[in-house]
Order: structure tokens, then C-alpha cells, then sequence
């Protein structure tokens, strides 16, 4: 199932690729809530060019990344001598986004002297540029994103709770990719194509049950984000992929328990593949945890030899695989 770049087949996708598709159909202004990497940008994206603005600009102001002097010149511009530097007038964000949407990234970094400027532009929908005493009107639709939980800025009175109304009038919560594991099939086949990888010879290993449930095993916090920054490095140095440090690399298996999610989108061969490799590397991460990381004592209570199990470690990079496998004659402490 797709809407826009938002792929997947879990329910909690379907749920969002609804909520997703009835956004465009208005004209609403939209909040888009979720986690870092969760595909914000993405579905704000979606919203746009399935709107009936989809013919008008696209206008994207990250509120995060712009310092808080400069941010309302770069929302509603200027005139000529407003501060030192304006040398002519200069339509702001607003403006540019006139019969289009603009896009507020990172909302929830606003100042609060910012906030009460914004909140009038959305009421009225007119804006006035800085050094200027006149509004001028503008026809744009909203859509704003936060990493943060804006109900609870405004608890903290840090987030005027007027305009987190105005902006939550469709609200959508975006999931993380740790609650629609079931996705992954359908996320990676997607990131193969946007990385132009589908037809090489190091995709079909991404594509095999063994590797999909070494990522179903693990937390990714960065959660689709991380997932494609993963993917594009294991593609370009293979084993290599996990030898460094940062959201490049494979996230830590997770230790909490999350709930399951049938991965339906499969056929059955493969979904019963991909579920026995996500018990097989929660049961290892578990029965290490239990025994303290000594590998050789958590080996003993799952029955099995020191060697299989760090073969099985090795294969749900529970381990860093050395150059060569331990065998029986290697002589190792069984007190590791």
C-alpha cells in the first residue's frame, strides 16, 4: 500500500495512509506529530501533491534550523531598511507558498514571541512583512511537524495552547518503525528502488527472510531514517556495514518486549521465515541478558553447543563475527 512515499502493509500504515489521503481531499491545516526519521517530511510531501494545491508551490521552513532573529524575516520577509542588510524588499515564506502549502518543520521550536505572529497569520490569513505597517493577504495551506509532544509543551507553558489548536486541526501521529516491523519487506524494496540497487547483486541478500529478521530484531530509534542511512551503507561495504559507529550502523537489539504484529503482507513461507529469525535473535539477546553476556553459560541453558550458538549471534549480529569461527578445539574458558 502506497500514498505518496509512505509504503507499507502494517495496519498501523494503513491507519496513517488513510488519515493521510482524507487530509489532501481538505483544506485543512495539519499537524503532523512523530519521532525523529518517521517519514514527517514524507507525508507532509504526500498531503501536497494529492491536494488540489498540487499545481502550487511547496514552500518547506524548518524552524529548527533557522536562528530565531532571522526566522520571522524568513516567514513573512521584509522591506527595504528594515535591519541592516535589507537593500530591497523581500517576500517571505508565506508569500511564496501564495496558492500553494507551506510546510512549518519543527513547529515546536518556535519562541513565543514568534508564536502569537504566527497564530495571527493563520486566523486571518494575511502577514506583514517586517518593516512594513501593512498586511498583505495570502492563500496557503498549513501543514506543520514536530518531533515533540505539543500538548505537552503546552503543559509546560512553553507552546501557546491557541495556536496548538489552530495548528492541531487535523492531528496525525505518525508510528515508529518499531510498531510496524511488518513493513520492513515493503520499506527496503522501496529504498533498493529510490537507491537505484533493485536489480544488483548485493540487494538480493536485503531481500532474504534471515536479513529481514536481523532488522525486525532491533529498536531503530532513528526509525526509517535510520533504516535507509543502514541499508545505503551495507549496500556500499557489505559486512563492513556494522564496523562503524553513528545511525549508520545496525541499532542495539531491542530488550523490550514490543507487541507483536503478524506480518500478513507476506505469503506464508516468508512471514514464517522472518518470524522464527525475530524469535530466534529476541530469544538469544534474552538468554544472554539472563547469564550475564557469558556466552558459554547461556549456550549450556539453551541446550545447545558453545559453537551453534555463537554461529547463531553471529548471524543475528549479536556479535562481531572475528576472521574465523571458534571451534571445539579452540580451548575457550568456560567461564568467559
Amino acid at each position: 500500500m502506497r500514498f505518496g512515499g509512505v509504503v507499507g502493509v502494517s495496519p498501523a500504515t494503513r491507519a496513517l495512509i488513510d488519515l493521510l489521503q482524507r487530509a489532501a481531499a481538505s483544506d485543512s491545516t495539519v499537524l503532523l506529530e512523530g519521532e525523529t526519521g518517521t517519514g514527517k517530511d514524507v507525508s507532509a510531501t504526500a498531503i501536497h501533491e494529492h491536494s488540489a494545491r498540487r499545481a502550487g508551490p511547496f514552500i518547506v521552513v524548518d524552524c529548527g534550523a533557522i536562528p530565531a532573529a532571522l526566522l520571522e524575516s524568513e516567514l513573512f520577509g521584509y522591506e527595504r531598511g528594515a535591519f541592516t542588510g535589507a537593500v530591497g524588499p523581500r517576500a517571505g515564506a508565506f508569500e511564496a507558498a501564495h496558492g500553494g502549502t507551506i510546510f512549518l518543520d519543527e513547529i515546536g521550536e518556535l519562541s513565543l514571541d514568534l508564536q502569537p505572529k504566527i497564530l495571527r497569520a493563520l486566523e486571518s490569513r494575511k502577514v506583514k512583512r517586517v518593516g512594513s505597517n501593512t498586511y498583505a493577504p495570502v492563500d496557503v495551506r498549513v501543514i506543520a511537524a514536530t518531533n515533540r509532544s505539543l500538548r505537552d509543551e503546552v503543559k509546560e507553558k512553553r507552546f501557546r495552547s491557541d495556536l496548538y489548536y489552530r495548528l492541531a486541526v487535523l492531528h496525525v501521529r505518525l508510528p515508529p518503525l518499531r510498531k510496524r516491523l511488518e513493513d520492513l519487506p515493503a520499506l527496503v524494496e522501496d529504498m533498493l528502488a529510490q537507491l537505484g540497487q533493485a536489480d544488483s547483486e548485493r540487494a538480493a541478500e536485503l531481500r532474504t527472510p534471515e536479513f529481514l529478521g536481523q532488522l525486525a530484531s532491533h529498536r531503530w530509534r532513528g526509525n526509517v531514517r535510520q533504516l535507509r542511512n543502514y541499508l545505503e551503507r551495507h549496500l556500499a561495504l557489505g559486512e563492513a556495514a556494522g564496523a562503524e559507529t553513528g545511525d549508520t550502523t545496525l541499532p542495539p537489539p531491542a530488550r523490550e518486549r514490543e507487541p507483536d504484529a503478524l506480518p500478513v503482507g507476506l505469503p506464508l513461507k516468508e512471514a514464517r521465515e522472518m518470524w522464527t529469525s525475530r524469535f530466534e535473535a529476541r530469544y538469544l539477546d534474552a538468554l544472554l541478558t539472563q547469564h550475564g553476556g557469558n556466552v558459554a553459560a547461556a549456550a549450556r541453558a539453551a541446550g545447545v553447543h558453545r559453537v551453534h550458538f555463537y554461529r547463531l549471534l553471529w548471524k543475528h549480529g549479536l556479535r562481531a563475527q572475528p576472521g574465523s569461527e571458534p571451534s571445539s578445539e579452540v580451548g575457550e574458558s568456560e567461564d568467559e
